[in-house]
């Protein structure tokens, strides 16, 4: 996950995004969601909600191209097996192709 896209929950009423927290832990249901939040607090256990980010105009018109690129990527699995021996292909968090699809979030 990548940390700049994060933002701290301040509000009490936002710690609520918690998917099956009373579900999880059914004695809490007794306490309030004021006292339990003030009870996080003074533990020092803070939250965090994912921002959203709009992806970029000019990225995003580059689409089309992507997917032609993911889908010869795909077919060209198999020739990079028998060069390589391996079922991937070499990108490391540093490559080009990589980045472009995690900002059209085909990745």
């Amino acid at each position: 996950m990548v940390f700049r896209k994060l933002k701290r929950v301040w509000s009490h009423n936002d710690m609520n995004y918690l998917p099956k927290f009373r579900e999880t832990f059914p004695e809490l249901n007794k306490v309030s969601s004021e006292e339990m939040c003030d009870r996080w607090i003074s533990l020092g256990i803070d939250f965090y909600t994912e921002e959203k980010t709009e992806v970029k105009g000019w990225i995003r018109l580059t689409l089309p191209f992507a997917l032609i690129l993911f889908v010869l990527m795909f077919i060209g699995l198999p020739f990079a097996f028998i060069l390589t021996g391996k079922w991937s292909y070499g990108n490391g968090d540093k490559s080009r192709i990589l980045n472009w699809f995690r900002q059209l979030r085909l990745v």
